[in-house]
């Protein structure tokens, strides 16, 4: 359907810019793709803007000083609305190559059909659905191997929608069919927002609990852990790692924890200042309390006993494990918690034991921060090291922040694709135009004005930015409280039970 006809400018039509008038009647959006047929083929391009424009009011002397003009004249019919696009790419039979000539002033602007946009944008009939492109039908199928070769990041501002996001997301790998290829998802749980995930629903809602299983409590087994992995829990030196290597050596093959490794260590001959901070340093991992002489992942679902497992038992293709940090309010407990469990993991995929991984980490900000020591940010090295290689053993990380300036740029680097939703910081915004390929000033721009549920994906996921709606999510999302309802709440609860007391003491007496 014909929108309208490319006009002369002053600085176009180009090759990377050109306007149009469009037509009476038609209605064209920020954002919309468009196309325009060229000498080269079908060019696809993007409207930046659109603007109104209207002859009579174009010298503010004549608005000003007249004050009966729209009687004098008719300018309703003068009224025009111009858009600016930039062309994206020329398609041609198969192929589609950057554009090199421009469209001819006069040419016809056309909308695109969905099925052009959607093989265009590089969506995949059996991809991931999250939504749709905004201002058309076209499901936002984004490709799962193109998604997860390498590494993605979810940025947004607090409240613009990123755990649903990436609920929807998790939703997909869930429902995906064995034929289609399916892969294992691990998901660091900081506020417990995705334990809904491990639970019953309520009636309608469809449920994922039978492919998911929550993480409440973790043990890491001591006997399994050389002296150079405890160093890794701990500040230790070389002198003290030695000495430790050769307790650990004398006692392969037995049980032990921490406590036990600590009263090993004082009947060795040892030198005393050697042996008194690496008890020290063994006693303080044992009264953490994640630790212990046996591997002992536990999963529980409210309402059910607890079960016991492996951790390599529990990573299963189309399955999620959610590890929920939400209990642990020590920052110390929980890096420990994630760095473990993210070395093991690696380690696992890394030989071939479990299948492809897909691990997000929530909150990432905090366990792969920028500029951080070792002491501060125990996880850091880790997930830096999995960000460079975990594309070779197909691990694939997905960090999810809401402040992008504190990530580790090495990790922020290495994640191919990038799904941002609105952010107005500053600071946040130039870091993402910095390390975002494919986000241009107006794209910038349009990222603080992005609704609720709105999204811009740029990388290897798509050919081409594009912004997309998030779809409604399937599983259950158990709403943050209303603090009104909860303040009122509390305090019937509170005048119910000084009445039961009050009443009590009556009958007493």
């Amino acid at each position: 359907m014909d929108i309208g006809k490319v006009i002369s400018t002053q600085i176009g039509p180009s090759p990377t810019f050109f306007a149009f008038a469009i037509s009476k009647g038609k209605r064209v959006s920020k954002d919309q793709f468009i196309r325009v047929n060229t000498e080269e083929g079908t060019m696809i391009a993007m409207v930046n803007n659109v603007i109104k424009t209207n002859r009579y009011y174009a010298n503010p002397e004549t608005v000003v000083e007249t004050d009966n003009l729209e009687q004098l004249f008719q300018v309703d019919e003068w009224e025009f609305l111009i858009a600016e696009a930039t062309p994206l790419g020329v398609i041609s039979g198969s192929l589609v190559s950057r554009p090199t000539v421009p469209p001819s002033p006069g040419d016809m602007v056309e909308i695109i059909s969905s099925d052009v946009l959607s093989d265009f944008l590089g969506f995949e009939d059996v991809g991931l659905n999250i939504g749709s492109v905004v201002h058309h039908d076209v499901s936002s199928k984004i490709g799962m191997g193109k998604t997860f070769q390498k590494h993605l990041a979810i940025l947004a501002m607090s409240g613009a929608g990123k755990s649903y996001l990436t609920s929807v997301l998790m939703e997909e790998l869930l429902n995906r069919k064995k034929e289609d290829g399916r892969v294992s998802v691990v998901v660091f749980d900081t506020h417990g927002e995705y334990i809904g995930f491990a639970e019953k629903p309520p009636k309608g809602i469809k449920d994922f609990s039978k492919n998911v299983d929550a993480v409440t409590k973790l043990r890491i087994p001591v006997p399994e852990l050389s002296a150079r992995e405890i160093s890794i829990f701990t500040t230790l030196t070389h002198v003290q790692v030695a000495e430790l290597s050769k307790v650990i050596r004398d006692l392969k093959g037995s049980s032990y924890d921490f406590k036990d490794l600590s009263e090993e260590v004082a009947q060795r001959s040892i030198p005393p200042k050697t042996k008194n901070a690496l008890i020290r340093w063994l006693l303080d991992l044992h009264v953490t309390g994640l630790f212990s002489a046996k591997e002992d992942i536990i999963t529980k679902r409210p309402g059910e006993i607890e079960e016991h497992h492996r951790l390599v038992d529990l990573i299963k293709p189309g399955k999620m494990i959610v590890f929920d940090l939400s209990k642990h309010i020590q920052k110390r407990v929980r890096d420990l918690i994630v760095l473990w469990l993210s070395r093991e993991l690696f380690r696992l995929r890394r030989f071939g034991e479990i299948s492809p991984l897909v691990m997000f980490v929530e909150e990432a900000h905090n366990f792969i921060p920028s500029g951080a020591s070792h002491m501060d940010a125990p996880t850091k090295g880790v997930f830096q090291t999995i960000a460079r290689e975990g594309r070779k053993f197909l691990c694939s990380l997905v960090v999810v922040s809401q402040r992008p300036i504190r990530l580790s740029t090495t990790v922020l680097s290495q994640c191919n694709t990038h799904i941002i939703m609105r952010i107005t910081n500053p600071y946040d915004l130039n870091h993402i135009g910095q390390s975002s390929e494919g986000v241009t000033g107006n794209t910038l721009k349009s990222l603080t004005t992005l609704q609720v549920g709105e999204a811009l994906i740029v990388g290897e996921a798509v050919r081409y930015p594009v912004f997309i709606r998030v779809r409604e999510r399937e599983s259950w999302e158990k709403r943050a409280s209303n603090m009104e309802r909860q303040a009122k709440e509390f305090e019937e609860l509170m005048a119910k039970s000084s009445n039961e007391i009050r009443q009590a003491k009556d009958a007493f007496l």
